[in-house]
């Protein structure tokens, strides 16, 4: 208000979230650019051979994917800072840390998956590294870590080293399995 009542005059300000979204359009342009990057460096890769996809092909869709999707966020970007219900997403800080520390299992479940399988062979590193995430990263019950650690290294043990013969991290008990199906 000015001295005599009436309203003042404000200039035309900027949109309170003119500053996210021009970071958010700039974000959007560095990876369209990474995109792009990439889809030039797999499209020099050989797609396909005589004998089925090159290893070009993947890169190549993959690619082609980021790119398409990097200029969709930059045509129709959406709204700054808001979900889908139309609220902000504010963080109280319980769970600003649990996060932190998720994060953290899972960086600590990383160094568990290297040194792990150096020593103790894929199934004894699959169950202990999804055991270490499903119960302590994610809080399922022990029960459910473990049958899921189990169900990664069967699946791993099966899939992986049995059918597409890959040369898994070795301990007794890939021995054996492998033993007895080869």
């Amino acid at each position: 208000m000015n001295a005599a009542g009436s309203p003042a005059a404000v200039p035309d300000a900027p949109p309170a979230g003119s500053a996210l979204k021009t970071g958010a359009r700039l974000a959007t342009l560095a990876l369209l650019a990474l995109a792009l990057v990439g889809l030039w460096q797999s499209s020099r890769l050989e797609r396909w051979s005589f004998d089925g996809p090159g290893p070009g092909l993947f890169p190549m869709i993959v690619s082609v994917v980021f790119v398409a999707l990097a200029l969709i966020v930059l045509i129709w970007p959406g709204r700054a800072a808001s979900t889908e219900e139309g609220d902000t997403e504010l963080i109280d800080q319980a769970t600003r840390q649990q996060t932190r520390r998720s994060f953290a299992i899972y960086v600590a479940s990383l160094l568990v998956l290297t040194a792990g399988s150096a020593f103790a062979g894929f199934t004894i590193t699959a169950v202990a590294v999804s055991v270490l995430i499903v119960r302590f990263a994610e809080g399922r019950s022990w029960g459910a870590a473990f049958v899921y650690g189990l169900a990664c290294a069967a699946i791993g043990l099966i899939g992986f080293g049995w059918l597409l013969r890959v040369d898994l991290p070795s301990s007794p008990i890939e021995r054996a399995f492998f033993s007895l199906v080869r």
